[in-house]
């Protein structure tokens, strides 16, 4: 199943199955030859809300927002803050999974990201409790010494599947040139369903390394967040 641009899916899942594993995956082959000599070093995001404190507001998760203040009810009701999700420091950023944060499987957050790769290929993350994550947003980064072009000229494409047979990729559309930063996809599991995957494909502004701001009502601000300058070495 491949999404159309801003389409959605609903998916089911037994978020309390213990074996049950989420995992999505960041694809780039770099395009052409040309593209890959330049340079072709992406970087996956993983930006979450626990369960825990994820709302339901106003407004629908997957909008983009600007100096937003998220407020509503709890969106997983009947499910106590967890007190031992790691915050990294201000300046790494809260609550994301990226080559500086790579996560656990075992601990809180429950996501975890396979490693950095520095060239074409495939960057992974692994959700190992789903009904301990409210929202999840993936991102892309486009690292400096790439040069100017197009994620989509990457080939850059995010697929999610769920270890029971079910896949859905997230495909890109558009061609903007000099942005560093791409949310390609949100998935969704406070839906009753088990899981709501939505294609979002939100750039950053021009020539702008601060990350996007996932919200805890599932909203996203754009530009909103640490800045990365990912830089050769």
């Amino acid at each position: 199943m491949s999404l159309d641009k801003g389409s959605r899916i609903a998916t089911s899942l037994d978020k309390k199955d213990p074996e049950l594993v989420v995992t999505a995956t960041l694809e780039w082959d770099g395009g052409n030859d040309r593209r890959r000599k330049q340079g072709a070093d992406l970087d996956l995001y993983a930006l979450f809300v626990p369960a825990a404190e994820a709302l339901r507001g106003p407004t629908a998760p997957g909008s983009l927002v600007k100096r937003h203040v998220p407020h509503g009810d709890p969106a997983v009701p009947g499910i106590a803050p967890r007190r031992d999700v790691r915050r990294p420091a201000k300046g790494e950023g809260s609550n994301a999974v990226y080559y500086r944060n790579l996560g656990s499987l075992q601990d809180a957050p429950f996501l975890r990201l396979d490693g950095d790769s520095l060239e074409p290929g495939v960057e992974t993350v692994r959700i190992s409790r789903p009904e301990e994550q409210g929202y999840v947003l993936f991102c892309a980064y486009s690292a400096v010494s790439n040069g100017f072009g197009s994620f989509r000229s990457f080939g850059a494409k995010v697929v999610v599947t769920d270890s029971r047979g079910s896949t859905v990729t997230v495909p890109l559309f558009e061609n903007a040139k000099t942005r560093y930063w791409v949310a390609i996809a949100l998935v969704d599991f406070t839906v009753p369903e088990g899981a709501s995957i939505q294609h979002i494909e939100a750039y950053g502004g021009r020539m702008a390394e601060s990350r996007p701001v996932l919200h805890a009502d599932g909203t996203i601000e754009l530009n909103a967040g640490p800045a990365e300058f990912k830089r050769p070495g």
